[in-house]
């Protein structure tokens, strides 16, 4: 479930066993004229950024992906585990514990096996699929799957694509004057702390962003979602001007299984017969978990496991014919529940 993942600045720790001295925030030479200034100085202080034994930050120089790793790791303050990075060949031993910290956090991967890709430049969508990640969006990034509006958005790669376009969605990923988000170019070690600072310093905004872009495409006439109690409830007011409060778990885990529930549509029977028959059992069982539900928009007339026997059966025998595997397993399902009396519809339509 998603979770305040950030803790304040002021409990960050630079960690000193590194092979190289870092240069304090008053001591860079060489940020007097970047749009990062500010920024750059702040992280500093903060000891989640450090600079090189010549006193200079480099900000346009391209940052390589182990040393992001390192500032994201600290921002995050996040607990260090050098073995978890002990299977990439590539990644040196000043910036192990934060690589592993990302891999434990389930924040970032290697480029293949045995291969972090260390010392190669990060892009900026590697960089943005990492926020998103750490926000704890990457579900809702995949089953949303927003259009981008950037200009250059076909160069967005398909994996990096979904997490993009939520960032986009959100306000955190912005492009140039020409509309243009160049998610394949190196990001800077100015553009890094950028970014860093906007999510540790907005990431109460960014985050109730995501909650809105989230529920407004999940629930009908749904107008904002407002977080209150510091990260335990949030506030839903409806168009109607009629407003609940629910606890944060319970409303991102309705949002996820409304989101799943509206994939089903899109699967067909040619998506059905490749699952196996535990697979297939799993996702008849979520469906009719979904049914239970009290936002549903139907009720169980039988138990949950009779419903369940009963569209497995139909599914089984309906997708044995090719002719019909092109019809949504959703659909289907829910024309067999209806047809037996398992389940009613809760609408008016």
């Amino acid at each position: 479930m998603a979770k305040k993942l950030l803790l304040p600045l002021s409990v960050l720790i630079l960690l000193t066993q590194l092979l190289v001295t870092p240069a304090s925030a008053s001591s860079f030479t060489d940020i007097q004229n970047t749009f990062a200034k500010d920024y750059i100085e702040v992280l500093g202080s903060e000891k989640i950024i450090d600079g090189f034994p010549d006193g200079t930050y480099r900000p346009n120089s391209t940052i390589k992906r182990g040393d992001f790793a390192k500032m994201l790791s600290l921002a995050l303050d996040l607990p260090l585990n050098a073995d978890s990075a002990s299977s990439f060949t590539d990644v040196p031993e000043r910036v192990r514990p934060f690589v592993g910290a990302l891999i434990d956090a389930g924040i970032a991967n290697g480029k293949k096996p045995g291969y972090f890709g260390s010392n190669s430049p990060i892009t900026r969508q590697e960089m943005i699929i990492m926020f998103m990640r750490a926000m704890g969006m990457e579900d809702f990034s995949q089953l949303l799957n927003f259009d981008s509006e950037f200009t250059d958005e076909s160069s967005i790669s398909r994996t990096a694509y979904p997490y993009v376009s939520f960032a986009e969605q959100i306000g955190f990923a912005e492009g140039n004057l020409d509309g243009q988000f160049m998610p394949v170019s190196y990001g800077t070690r100015a553009a890094a702390a950028k970014w860093i600072y906007f999510f540790l310093i907005e990431q109460d905004l960014y985050f109730e962003n995501a909650l809105n872009v989230i529920g407004i495409n999940s629930v009908e006439n749904l107008n904002q979602v407002t977080l209150v109690n510091s990260y335990e409830s949030v506030t839903l007011t409806y168009a109607d001007n009629t407003s609940k409060t629910q606890s944060l778990e319970d409303f991102v885990e309705e949002m996820f299984l409304r989101l799943q529930y509206d994939e089903f549509y899109h699967w067909n029977g040619f998506d059905y017969s490749t699952l196996s028959v535990k697979e297939k059992g799993e996702i008849i069982s979520l469906i009719v978990y979904i049914w239970d539900q009290e936002w549903s928009d139907y009720t169980l007339k039988a138990s949950p496991e009779k419903v369940g026997s009963k569209v497995k059966e139909r599914l089984d025998s309906y997708f044995i014919n090719d002719i019909n595997k092109k019809d949504s397993l959703l659909k289907e399902a829910i024309w067999v529940a209806v047809d037996e009396f398992l389940i009613e519809s809760n609408t008016s339509n």
